[in-house]
């Protein structure tokens, strides 16, 4: 969902006073019921860790996903990864985006996140579904894992799991404070107290003012992992992949159809990427001949000497606009070095939970119904 999309000022609030009341209630309520055991969520014959935000979009769940699932596989787990598909072409039915051996479906039919991981991640195997409980024991009838990955998993407490990993934006942890449908908000800000760990993406290595002030409120003893979101190249629509500066001092237009546009720009600018103009569409917008026609006249018109867009957008295409120029998109990577780094610490984790206790440091119960693996 796109912020852009949502009305604004003081006639919005007003108009939006009502259903933002009514989501807040269903979602306290809707917590309530899990917190205090009425409703069970369904637990795994295996570890589950989940990945996700208290915001709508931007955080970099995708390229964690990603990372953590080549970590654990290096780390000799075998690892999968359930995914809602956001999105996706399709009925609600489990679908199996990859065996781990081969991708079985294409952006459209599994989401745009769920194919980037799968791509990047060739021996993982990868499923989708909006339930997901169903589609993680799909997943598990066809692999024999170890680790469940759930993207975009916070607000899903249906599936149990082990470990809960909440990403945050160093730059503006929790917007305005509003949730939805007047601001980022998808929960509370009390409920980063079902937190392990806290990722806190973009901050250059600081703590928030935002974040520290929630932490001490709601979840004092969740640890703190900084993970820097870092452009890690990019790919042209030939595939042929170059260097994050490879682009430096070249003229851009720039696309995209992402919650937050203005950090993708940012990243490009960073690159040394000199940006001369850009159009941004609605998050996970599906580019038309006529959208596309439109940029390449805009593009040609600022005189630019590439287009660019993001790993994203890039899968949503199916051919590049026709405006002479190449087409590149930027990928993103993570860098969570250091003893006290995103790696360590879930695989010192997932150590702990094999022995049957808690991590050092952790203080935190497991949610995984009692008898279970």
């Amino acid at each position: 969902m796109s912020l852009r999309a949502l009305p604004t000022g003081r006639t919005a609030g007003t108009l939006l006073w009502l259903p933002g009341l009514l989501y807040r209630g269903a979602v306290g309520a809707r917590n309530a019921l899990y917190d205090r055991g009425w409703l069970a969520a369904r637990a795994l014959p295996c570890r589950v860790i989940s990945i996700g935000n208290l915001t709508v979009g931007g955080t970099g769940k995708t390229p964690v996903t990603a990372s953590l699932a080549m970590l654990l596989r290096d780390a000799g787990y075998r690892v999968g990864v359930v995914s809602r598909g956001y999105r996706r072409a399709g009925g609600p039915a489990p679908l199996l985006v990859s065996d781990g051996r081969t991708i079985l479906a294409d952006s459209a039919a599994a989401g745009d996140e769920p194919f980037l991981i799968a791509r990047d991640n060739p021996s993982v195997p990868v499923a989708v579904g909006a339930d997901r409980v169903g589609a993680a024991r799909h997943l598990l009838g066809l692999a024999d894992l170890e680790v469940i990955l759930l993207d975009d998993g916070f607000q899903h407490r249906r599936l149990a799991r082990d470990i809960d990993l909440l990403l945050v934006d160093g730059r503006d942890p929790w917007g305005d404070g509003r949730m939805l449908p007047r601001g980022p908000l998808r929960e509370p800000l009390s409920a980063v107290a079902r937190a392990d760990a806290f990722l806190v993406t973009r901050s250059e290595g600081r703590v928030p003012v935002a974040l520290a002030d929630a932490m001490r409120r709601h979840n004092p003893d969740a640890a703190v992992i900084h993970c820097r979101l870092v452009p890690r190249g990019f790919a042209r629509f030939d595939g042929e992949s170059i260097g994050p500066r490879a682009l430096r001092g070249f003229a851009a237009f720039a696309f995209s159809g992402i919650a937050r546009p203005e950090r993708f720009e940012d990243d490009l600018m960073t690159c040394g990427v000199r940006l001369l103009g850009s159009r941004r569409f609605p998050d996970h917008h599906r580019f038309t001949r006529r959208d596309l026609e439109e940029i390449a006249a805009a593009a040609r018109a600022s005189r630019a000497e590439l287009l660019v867009t993001t790993e994203k957008d890039l899968v949503r295409i199916a051919a590049p606009p026709d405006a002479g120029l190449p087409l590149y998109a930027l990928a993103l990577g993570v860098d969570s070095p250091g003893p006290q780094g995103l790696g360590p610490w879930v695989l010192d984790h997932l150590e702990a939970l094999r022995r049957g206790g808690a991590a050092a440091g952790s203080g935190r119960s497991r949610r995984r119904p009692a008898g279970r693996p």
